[in-house]
């Protein structure tokens, strides 16, 4: 019978809506009567309300437990016993010292209290669900309409009616119930487009324990409504390291009215846990709060901790007269400093604390280095020249790439040719081969064609019918040197007048090729390719092993052999000396070469390092986030704006202006080549035309050598001509 009737007060107050919920104080259930009828705290009110009914004496009077009442009944609303249909078979005993059109009746019959209690204990439970249904089912209709719905419920939630309402909505995907931590791996994680979760769970310590071990299945982009017991579950929650990063987590807690909900959002950055925002009463929220706004937007100043080092031009150093770091600037340091700017933020540069650079990893799966820093979530953003790699997608999240560099070899400078062989430089050592030919060759032609000429009667000067006339003749014309004597004949005026042309134009060329190596020291044959490189045998060093995996997996046989000789250094300090001694070149970006190249290396104005022709392969560059961080759309976005509008260039040029204005990168001023630069012509100076004279004296060496040949087998000197 009591079951019965039980079920028949649950159904009652489905019939009637609830509608004696969220009355002023004065309408609850089951009240105590004071002698004055004085108004109670709230926090009596709650605790009548949700303590069970108990035996006080043995006279058959009852109250509530540590109320004591007057006259030791217990006073009930008269709409509650018909709706409820307790009048059927009890005995009500008239209202003491209360008028008869009272709405309030007692009861004194143990067993009418027994059964009072029971029914209030159910009712309360019905106007607690139906309050939190109507709550989730009002979020779901304005926030989560487009949404994947995931439900995921304890044992105690199996057939409540909160669950049962949530069922009846259009969008839900899964059901999962969770009764120990293993469970949580059911939850699909990963939805199409929006998704959102709805846990409803006593204890939160199975989602907690999934939460703090399983990183990657998580869906961080979800949108979660946790209904706990206590915001203390709730702090546990975002405190995770996947809580931490997830942007979108809602808490709902209990209030102390029994229709009564408080709701709780965690905040991103710029502070932890979770902060109330609005309240559920009367089925409507108390203020009209978004519970699910964008907090990227504006981070409200939040420090956001950025692991760099020293790496120019992308960052550089400005350091006083002692040497101290006053600031940081680069092409990186403005991009940070501008995603600062767009999204309210404070940047706060620290270098690894290890004093690695970008770092590599362990034996066990650890990291040193900015590397290590973002793999511990330490920093929260990560710069300097970063390479996009598929050896550190595991740790973390790279931005959209903001710039590109081809990876290039950098060489030492070999010294330049002695300038006296630039009287050789104008003419390939063939184009010498044939002039010498020529030369050669044209003395005895002339000479036979002047015989020929005289022997068929022709009138011809006798001198081109001497060999030796005929050879310095044309040695003469070779030289620019005019000649006095004309050939008289058709046939050999022809030949001497294309012979002039000849001549004329190669010593045209020579002479003007003459100057330019006279002034430009030419440089020796230097490694410029792959092959070159792979057969000279050089060390191919780096900064750290990043470019390794790159080399072993090259598809030129030349390239893969580099792997043989390559080693990486903790710093470009180690390497340097190494290039400039010739035993090693340098592998590494374009720009960070050229920059290095044009302002702490080179002597006089002249570089004392070069890059080969051949590069290796071209790199994208990128920040670093934290795994999974949040932070990754709203700076990809930014970033596209700073490449659209062209600032990225803009701050690398701007990095180095600045930097040359320093001392550490600016040129140097000297009294060589630099001041030479500035006149408008330039004199030759000995050391230019030093060919000349070598030339000078090798004749007169030759001169004395022909005269000792000629005494010794001839004993006379030879005929003039």
């Amino acid at each position: 019978m009591v079951r019965l009737q039980c079920v028949m007060v649950v159904a009652a107050v489905a019939a009637t809506g609830l509608s004696w919920c969220g009355q002023a104080r004065s309408s609850h259930t089951v009240r105590t009567t004071h002698h004055h009828h004085a108004r109670r705290s709230e926090g009596e009110a709650a605790h009548a309300d949700t303590t069970h009914l108990a035996p006080h004496d043995s006279n058959a009077s009852y109250t509530l437990p540590n109320m004591k009442n007057q006259h030791g009944v217990v006073q009930v609303k008269r709409s509650f016993v018909k709706a409820t249909s307790l009048s059927d078979g009890l005995q009500v005993t008239p209202a003491v010292q209360v008028a008869p059109q009272s709405d309030r009746i007692y009861i004194t019959s143990a067993a009418e209290v027994a059964f009072v209690s029971n029914a209030l204990q159910i009712t309360r439970a019905a106007v607690k669900e139906g309050s939190l249904s109507s709550l989730l089912v009002a979020v779901v209709r304005q926030y989560l309409t487009e949404c994947g719905l995931v439900i995921i419920h304890d044992s105690g939630h199996l057939y409540s009616a909160v669950v049962q309402q949530l069922l009846l909505l259009p969008n839900f995907r899964q059901v999962v119930e969770v009764r120990g931590v293993s469970d949580v791996g059911g939850v699909v994680w990963w939805l199409a487009g929006c998704s959102g979760y709805l846990v409803l769970m006593d204890s939160l310590t199975p989602l907690l324990d999934w939460a703090a071990t399983h990183h990657n299945a998580w869906n961080y982009a979800g949108r979660y409504v946790v209904v706990s017991e206590s915001l203390a579950q709730l702090e546990a929650l975002v405190a995770t390291r996947n809580g931490k990063k997830t942007e979108h987590i809602i808490g709902v807690v209990k209030g102390v009215r029994r229709d009564e909900w408080r709701v709780y959002m965690n905040a991103l950055y710029w502070r932890w846990g979770m902060q109330e925002v609005t309240t559920w009463r009367h089925n409507t929220f108390t203020s009209p709060t978004p519970l699910f706004p964008d907090k990227l937007a504006d981070l409200r100043g939040a420090v956001l901790k950025v692991s760099a080092f020293e790496f120019a031009p992308s960052i550089m150093y400005y350091r006083d007269a002692a040497g101290k770091m006053l600031y940081r600037y680069g092409e990186d340091v403005a991009l940070v400093e501008s995603l600062a700017d767009a999204l309210n933020f404070t940047v706060h540069f620290a270098e690894p604390a290890d004093g690695e650079t970008w770092g590599y990893e362990l034996a066990n799966g650890s990291w040193v280095g900015i590397m290590g820093d973002i793999q511990r979530d330490e920093a929260n953003i990560v710069v300097s020249n970063l390479y996009v790699s598929l050896a550190r997608i595991g740790i973390l999240d790279y931005t959209a790439p903001y710039s590109s560099e081809n990876t290039c070899f950098m060489a030492r400078m070999e010294p330049p040719l002695p300038r006296w062989q630039a009287l050789a430089f104008p003419f390939h050592p063939w184009t010498w081969l044939a002039i010498v030919v020529g030369l050669v060759v044209s003395g005895p032609l002339l000479y036979l064609l002047a015989s020929a000429g005289a022997t068929c009667g022709g009138d011809e000067a006798s001198n081109l019918g001497q060999l030796s006339f005929s050879w310095y003749y044309t040695f003469g014309l070779h030289f620019c040197e005019p000649q006095m004597l004309v050939p008289r004949m058709s046939s050999t005026r022809t030949f001497v007048l294309f012979l002039w042309l000849y001549t004329m134009i190669i010593t045209i060329v020579y002479s003007t090729n003459l100057t330019a190596f006279l002034l430009v020291r030419k440089p020796p044959a230097s490694i410029e390719t792959i092959k070159d490189l792979h057969d000279s045998g050089l060390e191919v060093a780096a900064i750290g092993d990043i470019y390794k995996a790159g080399i072993a997996s090259a598809s030129d046989p030349y390239l893969r052999g580099l792997l043989r000789v390559f080693k990486g250094y903790p710093s470009e300090n180690h390497i340097f000396p190494r290039v400039l001694e010739g035993k090693a070149v340098f592998l590494q970006s374009r720009s960070f070469q050229e920059f290095h190249g044009a302002t702490k290396y080179t002597h006089r104005g002249v570089p004392m390092l070069r890059i080969m022709k051949a590069c290796f392969a071209p790199y994208s560059i990128a920040m670093a986030l934290q795994k999974h961080s949040p932070l990754k759309n709203k700076f990809d976005e930014v970033i596209g704006w700073l490449q659209q509008s062209g600032l990225r260039r803009h701050f690398f040029l701007e990095g180095l202006r600045l930097a040359a204005t320093t001392k550490e990168y600016g040129s140097e001023s000297g009294d060589g080549d630099v001041g030479v630069k500035e006149r408008a012509v330039i004199p030759l100076s000995l050391d230019h035309l030093q060919g000349i004279f070598f030339l000078l004296v090798g004749g007169w060496h030759v001169s004395l050598l022909a005269f000792i040949l000629e005494k010794t087998f001839s004993g006379q000197p030879s005929d003039r001509i």
